[in-house]
């Protein structure tokens, strides 16, 4: 399954509200590539995943066949976000 294109930038904004709760789970951070957001930074895959559990009532499995960083990437670019080289 891609990324659904029902995940808003209110979900994304909702799903970084969560990292900054709970933290980031090991195994899940940021390797080369970040999102940055008011001076933070997020792991991409993660944010998507866990923005589609505002859009859509559960995570999306972040299984590299299910989508890719590229992909989280170019979905949060979309949606007005900045990427930043780690």
């Amino acid at each position: 399954m891609p990324i659904p294109l029902n995940i808003t930038r209110q979900h994304i904004l909702q799903a970084i509200a969560k990292i900054n709760v709970d933290g980031v789970p090991p195994k899940r951070g940021a390797r080369r590539w970040a999102l940055q957001y008011e001076d933070t930074l997020y792991p991409c895959k993660l944010v998507i995943s866990w923005a589609n559990i505002f859009a859509n009532n559960q995570e999306l499995n972040p299984n590299p066949n299910i989508f890719t960083t590229d992909n989280a990437q170019e979905y949060l670019t979309s949606k007005q976000f900045l990427i930043v080289n780690i």
